[in-house]
């Protein structure tokens, strides 16, 4: 997981306009609280490096290569988002998913167009988009994409079930169109439970900073202690 210390922010001045100053009225808490924001963004960008890295063996470079070649050896290939957006044969950009892979089992060959999120609980007009890109992508490129059984997938990494993926996407999605993380991990043959604990790590540091960090705004460290101050007098009483 990434590491809050890590993390620079915007500038004060650049906060100062934005919602969390609207909401908090504190301008350092609400730089702090930007800089969260930022984190739980970036975790989302180092888990699809973890998952890219966990596969690398079965990275496809050039997918208008692999796609000329029509049938596939058996076993996972797999195109990140960068790949897709580099081929001449796949059409919609700006919805590309994060993940294309491709399977072959026996005879059958599928495809799976994968959006991989960290998180899975959307506004309505983002689910909806979600479900619309996963469909306009599925249906741009049904031609190019024939010698495979393909369906779209959205996968909620850290959720156990379908059903809460659905439920967070506002039911906006079918319920076969959702992946849980472990099914994910097991689609590609790595290990879910490794890359939990993996991203677990920095837990603890993260939460320890964030209080440090806190505490180090002058307004909110003597705020606490004021209220601090009179649970103990209300707690002695």
């Amino acid at each position: 997981m990434a590491r809050l210390g890590n993390i620079k922010g915007k500038s004060l001045r650049y906060i100062e306009s934005g919602a969390y100053v609207r909401c908090f009225g504190n301008l350092e808490l609400s730089q702090l609280l930007s800089r969260v924001q930022s984190l739980i963004i970036r975790n989302g960008f180092e888990l699809e490096k973890i998952i890219t890295d966990s596969v690398e063996h079965a990275l496809i470079d050039d997918l208008d290569t692999f796609l000329d070649s029509q049938i596939m050896h058996r076993g996972i290939r797999v195109a990140t988002k960068k790949v897709v957006r580099r081929s001449t044969k796949i059409q919609g950009r700006s919805i590309e998913p994060d993940f294309v892979i491709f399977e072959r089992k026996g005879q059958t060959q599928k495809c799976y167009i994968i959006e991989l999120k960290d998180g899975h609980e959307f506004d309505t007009k983002s689910s909806a988009k979600e479900q619309a890109n996963l469909s306009q992508f599925l249906n741009k490129n049904s031609e190019v994409l024939r010698y495979f059984h393909s369906c779209g997938k959205i996968c909620g990494f850290h959720v156990e079930t379908r059903e809460e993926i659905r439920a967070g996407f506002k039911g906006k999605i079918d319920i076969s169109q959702a992946m849980t993380g472990a099914e994910f991990c097991n689609l590609l043959g790595i290990n879910y439970q490794k890359i939990l604990r993996l991203r677990a790590q920095d837990k603890k540091a993260n939460f320890n900073q964030f209080l440090d960090e806190l505490l180090a705004i002058g307004s909110i460290r003597s705020e606490i202690a004021r209220r601090l101050e009179a649970l103990n007098k209300n707690h002695v009483s």
